[in-house]
């Protein structure tokens, strides 16, 4: 999905398969939505096996963006760029492709959910003044005022290419945007009766989370930030994260504190590491998967953009016309799962092999 605008001469396996992997956690993670999203918002009690299920899925689905952005960090920010060029070719095409969908999704909801037609309504969301009524649509503003400051960005890295004059901003950062969050769940007047927290130094500027994996991403995969850590306390990190996420998020479930859902959001401080982590991985089986990036992992690489615009829609039909009344919920997110990616690739397929100016335009494959 990201980083497609710039590309090394050669592709690199392993952002491929990252690339691809992050898609999947992103489907994953909507179509577990579709049925576990009524449990986290206290609609719905179920049962804990079930529930383990679901959140561990849904968690480990959080993974794919964290994913995509420290992809294009590592791609983005690895040399300098010219501003008016990247604009032209990366910026412009993307905010041409975001209008398009918000032209598209915005009368997909008006067909779908019986909205009533209004023209503000849609300029609002046009210019970014409102919310996409798809909820996946939230990543592409945000993308959009990353790369705005990426050719500032690479220069500066470029010139001062070393952690060490990083790591003052980037712990501010990460407390104020990763650190505060977490513990704002149990520090809240609902569980511990403290009320909310935050960080009164405005770190906005950084790009808050978001420009955190982005960052940190190009330190991982260009700067091998964390290649001296054994794999084994990588993998340790994961499950930990994994199991204390858990621990917290059935703490709340069990509580009924359903206000707070932000251990399952991308400020949480186990998902930041599992992602990060994560992203390490891949780039460590580098040396193993250099020579198997075959045509059909770098076309599905290539597309992922695309699929990731058309999966929610496509989610959201299924729900709601496929005959699934009387299956098992497990069944159901593993149909939804299968559909939205197999449908989304089967429309991009003739944008991929024919149509690739309109492909460009649409999807912004590259």
């Amino acid at each position: 999905m990201s980083g497609a605008a710039v590309m090394q001469k050669k592709r690199e396996a392993w952002l491929d398969y990252a690339r691809i992997f992050a898609i999947l956690c992103v489907i994953c993670c909507h179509a577990v939505e579709n049925y576990y999203g009524t449990v986290v918002s206290g609609n719905e009690r179920i049962d804990f096996v079930p529930w383990i299920v679901e959140n561990t899925l849904f968690t480990i689905g959080r993974l794919g963006v964290p994913l995509f952005l420290a992809i294009s960090g590592t791609l983005l920010l690895n040399r300098e760029k010219d501003v008016f060029s990247f604009y032209k070719k990366s910026v412009l095409p993307l905010i041409v492709t975001t209008e398009i969908w918000a032209i598209l999704n915005y009368f997909f909801a008006v067909a779908v959910y019986r909205r009533e037609f209004s023209f503000t309504d849609l300029l609002k969301q046009m210019l970014f003044l409102d919310d996409s009524p798809l909820s996946h649509m939230w990543y592409m503003p945000m993308i959009i005022g990353l790369y705005i400051f990426v050719p500032f960005l690479s220069k500066i890295f470029q010139q001062y290419g070393q952690i060490k004059y990083y790591i003052i901003p980037l712990l501010l950062v990460a407390f104020g945007s990763v650190i505060i969050p977490t513990l704002t769940v149990f520090l809240n007047e609902d569980v511990l009766g403290v009320h909310r927290i935050a960080l009164k130094i405005n770190t906005a500027f950084g790009g808050g989370v978001y420009g955190l994996y982005f960052v940190v991403g190009f330190f991982i995969g260009r700067k091998g930030l964390l290649k001296k850590i054994k794999a084994m306390y990588l993998l340790l990190a994961m499950v930990f994260c994994l199991f204390i996420n858990t621990i917290g998020q059935y703490y709340i479930y069990q509580h009924q504190f359903y206000t707070w859902d932000d251990l399952l959001w991308y400020t949480s401080a186990p998902i930041f590491v599992m992602g990060l982590v994560l992203f390490e991985i891949f780039r460590r089986l580098g040396k193993y998967l250099k020579n198997s990036n075959y045509p059909v992992v770098t076309n599905l690489a290539k597309s992922t953009f695309g699929i990731y615009l058309l999966h929610n829609p496509v989610r959201l039909l299924c729900s709601s016309y496929l005959p699934m009344d009387g299956l098992n919920e497990m069944l159901k997110i593993i149909i939804l799962f299968v559909a939205s990616l197999g449908i989304s690739i089967i429309i991009l397929l003739p944008f991929m092999l024919k149509w690739k100016k309109a492909g460009k335009i649409l999807f912004y494959i590259k």
